[in-house]
């Protein structure tokens, strides 16, 4: 294929010259010229959802191979920020890209691109990553017409693009979420620390959504949060703030997530529409990406040298801890405990040990299961009674073991007000996703309170290693 950057530019900036008079109609015959110079000889325009249609969006089906390759949407010029600036505040679409990927949520397609002849986002629809973006047509023949010519698309040129690694979203997030945690303590006089809860809140907020855990109400708590991103595009919106507080609220009131736990100085500042609004605007313009477990614990990865190394720290092996596992029994299985300390092992230590303490609640719950098969088979027929006396001995750890675990069987120790937090919301996390994965009924989220307890003194070395230590000697 020939170099079509030349022709490109000069296309762009024909119609650039075009603007003063230049309706939508008049913007297809340079749409289609573009993508005739990229290979496209018969892009397929197609009838835009309500979004598009309302952005005055021209929406094309570029198909390579006999399967569509990609949708593309030409919009007027003025309706796209610049992708450079987007990406700076660390957010993933700017409003108008955010409603066309959303519209071509419904067309079985791998990519997206959105342009105004100017500027342009490459997107992975099924990610809802932005892979590739320019800010000027020279940016484009540099960036994306090499990804984007019909003949690069059918030799696999889109799924070949190197995303961008974990470390850059997990740094856009933090970039994000400090920004806004000091625009509200600047705004509202709270304390950055107590600001950074909020943050939390959105992440928990949006994990939620995502994961199967809420059940009846999950469908209701996506609705309100989608409207509430609605309403809070809208210029002359009011009481944003007010039910942003309410959702939190119902959120602690009905489930019992610590994190919502009600704090009047935060409750305060979130209630001025100044801040709730560009907050849940910005909050729809980042992708689900973001919020993986992975990256928010990635995003805590800045500062001195050993909080950086408590992030990275892989577990190590533990042939002690091994061993006292190893050892439980349906007897003792309610009193096992494992103490993990956050200055000396990291946080994937959490996730560590949390899963091997499930996984022996998973055991000894099958052997038990298994004895008392045993037990009616030997006796014939067994009435409901008897039944239920039998059940009755299923140690605690053997029911919501989610629970028990925080409850009991798991002892995190953090040292300062950084390590609670990332603590506490990674667990939080987590707990969202074990619930979602083993498709459990959830009353009431497990509390935190009893799994993380504060080091107040330095400790000896052993003290790590030891399974039966009493709280209040490790404290």
């Amino acid at each position: 294929m020939k170099d079509a950057s030349p022709e490109i530019t000069k296309l762009c900036e024909s119609w650039r010259d075009q603007l003063a008079g230049a309706a939508k109609s008049g913007q297809a015959p340079f749409a289609e010229g573009l993508l005739r110079m990229l290979g496209w000889e018969m892009p397929v325009p197609f009838s835009p959802k309500e979004g598009a249609k309302a952005l005055s969006a021209s929406p094309y089906i570029l198909r390579a191979g006999g399967q569509t390759a990609l949708v593309a949407f030409f919009v007027m010029p003025g309706t796209l920020e610049p992708p450079t600036a987007v990406v700076e505040r660390g957010l993933d679409f700017c409003r108008t890209t955010r409603t066309l990927i959303d519209d071509a949520a419904s067309i079985d397609v791998g990519h997206v691109v959105v342009s105004d002849l100017y500027r342009y986002y490459l997107y992975d629809a099924r990610t809802e990553e932005l892979v590739l973006y320019a800010d000027t047509p020279c940016a484009f023949n540099r960036d994306l017409l090499p990804v984007l010519n019909k003949d690069s698309v059918e030799r696999g040129s889109l799924d070949e693009v190197r995303r961008q690694p974990r470390s850059v979203v997990a740094r856009h997030l933090r970039e994000w979420g400090r920004r806004w945690a000091g625009a509200i303590s600047t705004r509202s006089g709270i304390s950055e620390e107590l600001a950074g809860l909020a943050i939390d809140r959105i992440v928990v907020l949006r994990y939620l959504c995502d994961h199967q855990i809420l059940h009846r109400t999950k469908r209701s708590l996506e609705d309100r949060l989608a409207a509430l991103v609605e309403r809070a595009a809208d210029a002359d919106a009011v009481r944003i703030g007010d039910d942003l507080v309410k959702l939190f609220h119902d959120l602690w009131f009905d489930m019992r997530i610590d994190l919502f736990e009600a704090r009047p100085e935060l409750d305060s500042a979130l209630r001025d529409d100044a801040i709730a609004a560009p907050l849940l605007q910005e909050y729809g313009l980042l992708s689900a990406g973001k919020f993986s477990i992975a990256t928010v614990l990635e995003s805590f990865n800045y500062g001195g040298p050993s909080e950086k190394m408590r992030v990275r720290m892989v577990p190590d092996v533990n042939e002690e801890r091994e061993l006292y596992l190893a050892k439980q029994s349906l007897d003792s299985i309610d009193e096992a405990r494992i103490h993990v300390d956050i200055m000396e092992e990291g946080y994937r230590a959490i996730f560590h040990w949390f899963e091997k303490i499930l996984q022996l609640y998973a055991r000894l719950s099958a052997d038990f299961d298994a004895t008392s098969r045993r037990k009616a088979e030997s006796r014939g027929d067994i009435d409901l009674f008897a039944w239920s006396r039998m059940d009755s001995g299923r140690p605690s750890a053997c029911g919501d073991r989610f629970a028990h675990a925080c409850a009991h069987g798991l002892r995190v120790y953090y040292h300062n007000a950084r390590q609670l937090r990332v603590t506490r919301l990674l667990l939080t996390l987590y707990l969202i996703r074990q619930y979602s994965d083993a498709r459990l009924p959830l009353g009431r989220f497990p509390s935190l309170a009893p799994l993380l307890l504060k080091r107040t003194r330095a400790h000896p070395e052993d003290h790590v290693l030891k399974l039966h230590t009493a709280p209040g000697q490790l404290e």
